[in-house]
C-alpha cells in the first residue's frame, strides 16, 4: 500500500491533466460559431486568420493590429452590434504565411473562420473558399530594377526577361501571372520565393536584372511616399483583377451578413474613412477610376509625373524653408561677430579685426554660391519635367495623326470594304481623333501653365460661331437622338475676345452637354444681354451633378460622380481649359446645378464698344 498508493496518485493525475488539455484544445478548436448561432444568442465569436500584407493588415511598431482589411471587420463587428444586437468576439491568429491563411480556410470544417490577407477574387480561389464582396479594385503591374529598360513591345520583352530573374511569393495571384507569362512567352527565367511577410518592391530595389509583379496600390503609395524609388514600371502586362475580399469556407453561413455589411448605403463613406489613414484617399480614388477605363496607360502615367512634379515642389519649399533659415543664421552670426568684434576692438590691433571681416565675408560668398546652386538645379529639373510632357504629347501627335490618315484612306474605298472591315476601319478613326483630342488638350494644359499662351482679341459676333460648333458636334447630337436647341440672335451679341480661344471655349461645352445627356434630350444654347454683359448659356437635361461635384469641377484630372452615358471618353482637363481660357479673355464662367436636374454653365463677357 505504502508503494502502490503514491503511484496510483500519480497515474490519476496524468489522467485528468490529459483529460483538462485535450478538452482544452478541443474547445479552443470549436470556439469559433455559424452565424444562426450567434444570431440565436446575440453574442459568439469568429476567428480571423491573417498574414501581414501592409497596407491591408499588419502589426504597427507596438505590436497592435492595424490595417485596411482589419478595420473592415472591426466595423463588420460594429454593424452586427447596432442592427442585430449582436456582442461578437474577433480572436486574431497570426498564420505567419499566406499560404497558411488559405490552406486553413479551404480545409478547416469550422464554421466562422475567415482569412485576411489581401486576397485577391480568382475563378481558381472561388472554386474552394467563399469570397466577401469587393472593397477595393485590384490591379498588377509589372516592375523591374532600375537598370533593366523599359520595353516596347512584345519581342523586345521576350529578348530582355529571358535574361532576368523573377521574385514573387508563393500560392499568390503574383506567382500566377509570372507563370503564365513563363509558359505563354516560352520563357525559362528562375524564380526567386520571399516569405509572404516580404516586400516584393524593396527586394527587386535591392537586386540587378530583377523583375516581378506587384498590387498597383501598393505601387502607387509606395511611389507616393518616395518617387525616387530606384525601379522601373514596365508598360507590359497591366492585369486587372476582380478586387479584393475576405475569404471564408464555402459551408459558412456567414455570407449573408457579410453581404449586407457589405453593400450598405453608407458603407463607401465609412470606407473612405478607412482608406484614408493608410493610403491617400485622392490616390485611391484615381486607382478606382483606373480600373473603370479600357485604356489607361498614358493615364497612369500622367499620374506619376504629377506625384513626381509633386515632390518637386515640395523639395524646392524645404529647400527655399532652410535658405531662409540659413540667411538668418548667417545674418545672426554676423551680427554676434561683429558686435563681439567691436568689444575686443579695444585689445586687438586693426589688421586682425580685418581679417576676420574677411574671412566672414568669403564664407557667406561661399554658402550663397551653394544656394544659387541647388536652386539653379531646381529650375533645370522643372524645365525637364516640362519638357518630358511636352516630348511625350508632341511624339504621340504623329504615329495619332499617322494612324488618321491611314484610316482615312482605307475610307475612301468604302464600298469595297466588308461590313466588319467598315466598322474596324470606323473605330480605328474614331480612336484617333479621341487620342488626338486628348494630346491637344495635354498641350493645351502645359502652354497655360507656362505663360506661353497669346491672346488676340477683336469684336465677334457669337453667333456664327455657335452655329459652327452645333454643326461640328452634329453627327454625335444625332447619333444620340439629341436635339441641340440655338437661341441666339444673329446680330445682337458681339464681345471682345479670341476667336480660337471662344471656339475651343464653346466646343467643350457642348461636348460636355453631349456626353451627359440620355438618348433624346433636349441641350439649349441661349443668350441674354444684361449690364451691359453678354451671358451665353449651355443647358442640358443629364444627371446634374452633386455638392462634392462642384467642389472639384475645374480641378485637373478630376472624375466626377456622374458618367458619360455611352461611355464616352474623358481626360478630365476640358473643364479646367475652358475656365483657363475664358479668364484669359477677361470673362466668368460658372455652373448651377443640382443631381438629377441637368447642368446649366454659363460664360459671361463685357459687350464689345462698337466704334
Amino acid at each position: 500500500m505504502f508503494l502502490v498508493n503514491p503511484i496510483g496518485k500519480l497515474i490519476c493525475f496524468f489522467i485528468l491533466m490529459v483529460f483538462c488539455v485535450s478538452k482544452g484544445i478541443s474547445q479552443a478548436g470549436s470556439a469559433s460559431q455559424s452565424w444562426a448561432e450567434v444570431e440565436k444568442n446575440h453574442k459568439g465569436t469568429i476567428i480571423i486568420y491573417w498574414d501581414q500584407s501592409k497596407p491591408f493588415i499588419f502589426t504597427d511598431g507596438q505590436k497592435k493590429m492595424a490595417g485596411i482589411e482589419y478595420e473592415l471587420m472591426e466595423g463588420f463587428k460594429t454593424y452586427l452590434k447596432k442592427n442585430y444586437n449582436v456582442d461578437l468576439t474577433i480572436r486574431w491568429e497570426d498564420a505567419k504565411s499566406f499560404k497558411s491563411v488559405y490552406d486553413r480556410i479551404c480545409n478547416l470544417n469550422q464554421p466562422g473562420i475567415f482569412g485576411a490577407s489581401a486576397f485577391s477574387i480568382t475563378d481558381e480561389r472561388l472554386e474552394r473558399v467563399n469570397f466577401s464582396p469587393s472593397y477595393m479594385s485590384d490591379i498588377s503591374v509589372l516592375i523591374t530594377s532600375k537598370d533593366v529598360p523599359i520595353v516596347e513591345n512584345y519581342n523586345e520583352f521576350k529578348t530582355v526577361f529571358a535574361q532576368l530573374s523573377a521574385v514573387t511569393i508563393k500560392e499568390t495571384t503574383y506567382e500566377k501571372e509570372l507563370l503564365e507569362i513563363q509558359k505563354k512567352n516560352n520563357l525559362s527565367f528562375p524564380i526567386l520565393y520571399i516569405p509572404s511577410s516580404g516586400n516584393i518592391l524593396r527586394t527587386i530595389e535591392s537586386r540587378r536584372q530583377a523583375f516581378g509583379f506587384i498590387d498597383l496600390p501598393v505601387y502607387m503609395m509606395m511611389f507616393n511616399n518616395d518617387p525616387s524609388i530606384n525601379i522601373n514600371r514596365q508598360n507590359l502586362f497591366p492585369i486587372k483583377g476582380d478586387g479584393y475580399g475576405i475569404i471564408f469556407p464555402k459551408q459558412s453561413d456567414w455570407d449573408e451578413p457579410l453581404r449586407y455589411y457589405f453593400h450598405r448605403a453608407k458603407f463607401r463613406s465609412e470606407f473612405k474613412a478607412i482608406v484614408s489613414k493608410y493610403i491617400d484617399y485622392e490616390l485611391h480614388s484615381f486607382i478606382e477610376n483606373l480600373a473603370a477605363q479600357s485604356n489607361n496607360e498614358i493615364v497612369l502615367l500622367t499620374k506619376e509625373k504629377e506625384i513626381q512634379y509633386k515632390e518637386l515642389l515640395e523639395k524646392e519649399s524645404r529647400i527655399k524653408k532652410e535658405t531662409l533659415t540659413r540667411n538668418y543664421l548667417i545674418t545672426l552670426v554676423v551680427a554676434l561677430v561683429s558686435s563681439f568684434i567691436v568689444i575686443i576692438a579695444l585689445y586687438q590691433k586693426s589688421r586682425r579685426q580685418k581679417k576676420k571681416i574677411e574671412a566672414q565675408q568669403i564664407n557667406i560668398q561661399k554658402k550663397k554660391e551653394t544656394l544659387e546652386q541647388r536652386n539653379e538645379h531646381l529650375i533645370l529639373l522643372d524645365e525637364e519635367k516640362n519638357n518630358l510632357i511636352r516630348i511625350l504629347a508632341h511624339d504621340l501627335r504623329a504615329p495619332v495623326n499617322h494612324i488618321h490618315g491611314l484610316a482615312q484612306v482605307l475610307l475612301m474605298n468604302y464600298d469595297t470594304l466588308s461590313g466588319d472591315q467598315k466598322t474596324l476601319v470606323q473605330q480605328i478613326k474614331e480612336s484617333s481623333i479621341r487620342v488626338s483630342k486628348m494630346i491637344i488638350s495635354i498641350l493645351d494644359i502645359d502652354a497655360l501653365e507656362n505663360n506661353r499662351v497669346q491672346v488676340l482679341k477683336e469684336n465677334i459676333n457669337i453667333h456664327p460661331i455657335l452655329v459652327q460648333v452645333i454643326k461640328e458636334f452634329e453627327k454625335h447630337a444625332q447619333k444620340k437622338q439629341i436635339e441641340v436647341q440655338l437661341k441666339v440672335d444673329k446680330e445682337s451679341y458681339i464681345i471682345h475676345a479670341d476667336s480660337l480661344f471662344l471656339v475651343q471655349v464653346f466646343e467643350n461645352l457642348l461636348s460636355n452637354a453631349l456626353k451627359f445627356s440620355e438618348k433624346e434630350k433636349q441641350i439649349t444654347i441661349s443668350a441674354i444681354e444684361e449690364n451691359k454683359k453678354i451671358y451665353v448659356s449651355f443647358k442640358d437635361q443629364g444627371p446634374g451633378l452633386s455638392a462634392e461635384d462642384m467642389t472639384k469641377l475645374y480641378k485637373k484630372f478630376e472624375r466626377l460622380s456622374a458618367r458619360p452615358t455611352q461611355g464616352e471618353s474623358s481626360t478630365g482637363l476640358g473643364l479646367s481649359i475652358v475656365k483657363k481660357y475664358v479668364e484669359l479673355m477677361g470673362g466668368e464662367i460658372l455652373c448651377e446645378s443640382e443631381p438629377g436636374n441637368g447642368a446649366t454653365f454659363t460664360v459671361t463677357f463685357e459687350k464689345a464698344a462698337l466704334v
